[in-house]
């Protein structure tokens, strides 16, 4: 029973970094908090170490057919767990029925779309390189977010000088927002909004929801490059800014989309696919040169099945089974594409990690302190005279400057007490 307790606080703490990862990643990360995620492939919560002996230490039965699964927005490998067992997903029962060897990645999904596709690129290529037997084909299923940054490590792999693309035999997204996501696009436009009321509360609200992470921002279009994003104002209203970025053509692609109604042609459905991804997206259908090639023969709706449950749902996982049984055309392509690599010199193509220089207790205070020490700047910034002036023209009414004197003295009071109690936790803090 303890043990279960145990495990249910750590997966539930996990969990939570994850989320933080995903609404303020970047900021952890380039302030080198040690809550920042690193990226990784990870075995029943550890990392795994890319050596020899400790790949064989974790899986004694290796296969040299491999099938990653990349996870999406605020999550961590735990969400392929299935509801009845959580130890049973796709990767195992892959393991299971044709012998892949499964890894789980966990990433840092607050971060640029494009950095984390840098990464994951070079996270495949080093299990190539430290895999004890040679790796001869790799499935990837993806889920959300994570299909996006598994395109952009397909476009930066060969700029990185690997080979590794070429070793890819078929690529499954689930719910992943090709061209988009609606809930972002909203976002940008309420920012937008509150910074053009008149009002320090709303454009402060409007600063506050400004400051969700860089993932969540390139999920406005489906950003796949740093040159979607670098040089552009990440808050403009409604700009698409996104490169045409073509498909590998010996990899086949397969396409699985939700629906929150069993009507698919509700309009529920149409208007909001599984919650966070339209159908149009999932498939990247666009009458622009946004459109996506993918072959709608691979693609699979799943009415009633909304977006999160994509990554564990059995009834997905037969048709996941059913496509790997197929013949694909990578086969065709293998000998002429296996010695094939790139060369590089444009350093722009690799992500360099920053050192974490603190444990995550520490991150935690720190972000702690931060947090506490900017919504003093916040508050102070209210207390200007100037933010206060309607209450010096309530206050000039008569009946209505009887109550609205009171109100400003408590709000004062109020502010006052906030910001030296701020103060001193930060004092009290600082010292331990």
């Amino acid at each position: 029973m303890e043990k279960k307790i145990l495990k249910t606080i750590e997966k539930t703490k996990n969990l939570s970094i994850g989320a933080l990862n995903g609404i303020v990643g970047n900021h952890l990360e380039y302030q080198e908090n040690g809550l920042s995620i690193e990226m990784g492939f990870y075995f029943n919560g550890q990392e795994i170490q890319l050596k020899k002996e400790e790949i064989i230490k974790r899986y004694p039965n290796l296969n040299s057919k491999i099938c990653i699964l990349i996870h999406g927005l605020t999550n961590d490998e735990t969400v392929w767990g299935f509801k009845e067992d959580n130890k049973t997903n796709y990767g195992t029962l892959l393991q299971n029925d044709f012998g892949f060897t499964p890894f789980f990645v966990r990433y840092n999904t607050g971060l640029h779309i494009s950095e984390n596709g840098k990464q994951f690129s070079q996270l495949i290529n080093e299990l190539i390189e430290n895999y004890p037997i040679e790796i001869s084909e790799i499935n990837l299923i993806a889920h959300s977010m994570g299909g996006l940054v598994t395109r952009s490590a397909c476009y930066y792999g060969p700029l990185q000088g690997t080979n590794w693309t070429n070793k890819l035999n078929k690529l499954i997204f689930l719910g992943t927002p090709h061209l988009g996501a609606p809930l972002e696009k909203f976002g940008n436009v309420l920012t937008n909004l509150l910074k053009t009321i008149p009002s320090s509360y709303t454009k402060l609200a409007g600063n506050i929801i400004d400051l969700r992470s860089d993932g969540i921002k390139d999920l406005r279009y489906g950003y796949l490059i740093d040159e979607d994003w670098k040089n552009q104002h990440p808050d403009a209203l409604l700009r698409n800014n996104k490169k045409t970025i073509p498909l590998l053509g010996h990899v086949d692609y397969y396409l699985i989309t939700g629906t929150l109604t069993q009507d698919p042609k509700h309009l529920i459905s149409e208007w909001f696919g599984d919650a966070l991804v339209r159908e149009k997206s999932g498939k990247g259908l666009s009458n622009d040169e946004h459109h996506i090639p993918f072959n709608l023969n691979n693609h699979k709706e799943f009415p009633g099945i909304a977006h999160l449950p994509l990554a564990y749902s059995p009834e997905i996982y037969l048709q996941i089974k059913n496509w790997i049984i197929e013949e694909t055309s990578t086969q065709k392509f293998k000998n002429l594409l296996e010695n094939q690599i790139g060369v590089v010199d444009n350093t722009n193509h690799f992500y360099i990690k920053k050192e974490k220089k603190e444990s995550k207790t520490k991150g935690a205070i720190s972000l702690a302190l931060t947090t506490i020490n900017e919504g003093l700047n916040s508050i102070s910034n209210l207390q200007n005279p100037k933010k206060m002036v309607a209450y010096k023209i309530l206050n000039q009414i008569p009946v209505v400057g009887k109550v609205s004197k009171q109100i400003e003295e408590i709000h004062s009071n109020i502010q006052n007490l906030t910001t030296q109690s701020g103060k001193e936790i930060i004092k009290a803090v600082s010292k331990d």
